[in-house]
């Protein structure tokens, strides 16, 4: 093979496994991480978490039911944010568990004033 073509197959390579690969500008060598966070074929969690910090406008109007059954989705929901890069993490957690505090203050205040 010429080197042009080896070349070619490189970047090609490079380019199609790009998300398992890294450079080492300090050692000037590329690194396989094979053990790469993968990337999801559908962000499903994405609906999911929309549908529950959309659920925080209407919290009061919620059954205490419905209430525990959205700080359970927060829990759930929690562990896959955490797996995301560092910038979108930040972001959606603290949408997260803004929500979730909200629900679990309507929950509580529900707790001490059973009139409501």
């Amino acid at each position: 093979m010429s080197k042009r073509r080896i070349f070619v197959h490189a970047c090609l390579f490079i380019f199609l496994f790009s998300h398992f690969i890294s450079f080492d500008c300090v050692a000037g060598r590329l690194t396989f991480d094979l053990h790469a966070e993968e990337i999801p074929s559908s962000e499903a969690w994405k609906d999911e978490f929309s549908d529950i910090t959309s659920k925080t406008v209407n919290s009061m109007a919620l059954s205490t039911e419905d209430l525990q059954a959205l700080v359970e989705r927060c829990d759930k929901l929690q562990p896959v944010i955490e797996g995301l890069e560092a910038t979108p993490r930040k972001i959606y957690l603290k949408r997260l568990m803004k929500s979730k505090s909200i629900f679990i203050f309507v929950i509580e205040s529900r707790k001490d004033d059973p009139n409501k």
